[in-house]
């Protein structure tokens, strides 16, 4: 069949346009749902991003207020999920809330709990975790609550200091939860056994608990893993870190000091788990090795000079990057040594992007940089936010999605 000119022209310029309107948008797929992303390491598998950024910074996609809250930012099937606070029947309540990526415009808004006021700031802490159709959210006060992704509407819910003996901790209930396999897995923070908890994700109701913990629950996130073909839930309760198994059964364990320890684990492939905290703790990398009656775990390397707080480190071609309280390094995965430090960053946060280190500086500057051991190379910064900034960017289809206790933002890093 012969086409006229005209008509190849039309073809062409309707295809232009199609391909134009697909390249605007998030690719699918390129998902984070649920804290540091889907694996839990904070790296993302977007590609084809900037590699330096103009002098104004990444083009801006949208702008809109938002309540208090450090809860971050999921991405799920062409939805961003997050948690704030505001009004509800005249008392001050945490929400959580379904966003368009594209605009930022509220699709749902489903009331969760009271609001948890602190001397660091109020509002919600945990990010929500998506799985499936469902969005799994914990209020800063211990209310865990199953919600339906399409419309917000509330499944279930189960109040934590009920359920666990447990106490709203001085900062809040502020652990993400893990979602997987038909459980929801989250420290429970209470005593006599209860300390670590799966529940199930249809129902709520509680399937296994594990541990003694503190008279307060930590602020941690569990990590999920496989190690030598076995999952594993690998978290820090008190003096132990440990890893159980998806019955509740410990795997291992190894004893950890006292002092504080949010951030979560990271996994070194393909057996090595590394743990870090501030104030004194430090860091350590652990060799796990699963043999055929116990598993054993055996100390690599430890220092007292990489001391993430509550945003973890990421990994990347063999050397850790994240924040020594507020100085930003950069150490050898495999002893420890100090590759580079660069301060005047506060306590920030960072993820990285297609090679590239994205970084939430605590002041709200957004920072572009190489992640290589050689030294800090800045490849672009923008005033994205303004304020205290400690909940980590988020990042999906091209757009990191930063937020601060009164706004949320987009930047586009494809340009």
């Amino acid at each position: 069949m012969q086409r006229s000119s005209k008509g190849v022209l039309v073809a062409a310029a309707a295809a232009a346009v199609v391909s134009a309107a697909l390249a605007a948008q998030p690719s699918p797929g390129a998902d984070w749902p649920r804290f540091r992303g889907g694996r839990g390491d904070g790296v993302s598998d977007d590609a084809g991003l900037l590699k330096e950024w103009p002098a104004q910074g990444p083009r801006q996609v949208w702008r809109r207020p938002i309540g208090e809250g450090f809860s971050g930012v999921a991405v799920s099937g062409g939805r961003l999920y997050t948690m704030d606070s505001g009004d509800h029947q005249g008392t001050p309540f945490e929400f959580a809330s379904a966003l368009d990526p594209d605009t930022g415009r509220e699709i749902w808004r489903t009331p969760v709990g009271p609001k948890h006021d602190t001397q660091f700031g109020n509002g919600p802490r945990a990010t929500p975790t998506v799985a499936g159709d469902a969005v799994y959210v914990l209020g800063s006060r211990g209310t865990l609550k199953a919600l339906s992704a399409a419309d917000g509407a509330a499944r279930w819910s189960l109040d934590l200091t009920e359920a666990f003996g447990s106490k709203v901790p001085t900062w809040g209930f502020s652990g993400s939860v893990v979602a997987e396999d038909g459980k929801v897995l989250l420290e429970g923070g209470g005593p006599q056994g209860k300390s670590f908890a799966a529940v199930d994700a249809q129902t709520g109701k509680v399937l296994w608990t594990f541990g003694d913990g503190p008279p307060e629950p930590g602020y941690g996130t569990p990590l999920a893993v496989d190690i030598a073909g076995r999952r594993q839930y690998v978290h820090v309760v008190g003096t132990r870190l440990f890893a159980l198994d998806a019955s509740g059964k410990e795997v291992w364990s190894h004893a950890w000091p006292e002092g504080e320890t949010h951030a979560m684990p990271v996994f070194v492939p393909p057996d090595r788990i590394f743990e870090s905290g501030a104030e004194g703790v430090g860091g350590v990398l652990l060799q796990i090795e699963n043999g055929p009656d116990r598993t054993t775990v055996k100390e690599v390397w430890k220092n007292g000079t990489f001391r993430t707080h509550f945003n973890a480190a990421i990994l990347h071609q063999g050397h850790l990057y994240g924040f020594d309280n507020t100085s930003l390094k950069c150490i050898k995965a495999e002893d420890g040594g100090l590759a580079w430090v660069k301060r005047g960053l506060g306590k920030g946060s960072l993820i990285l992007a297609d090679g590239m280190l994205v970084v939430l500086a605590d002041d709200g500057r957004l920072v572009l940089a190489e992640a290589t051991p050689s030294g800090f190379v800045e490849k672009g910064m923008v005033q994205a936010l303004q304020g205290r900034c400690w909940t980590p960017p988020a990042m999906a289809g091209g757009r990191v999605y930063l937020r601060n206790h009164s706004e949320i933002v987009a930047y586009d890093l494809k340009g």
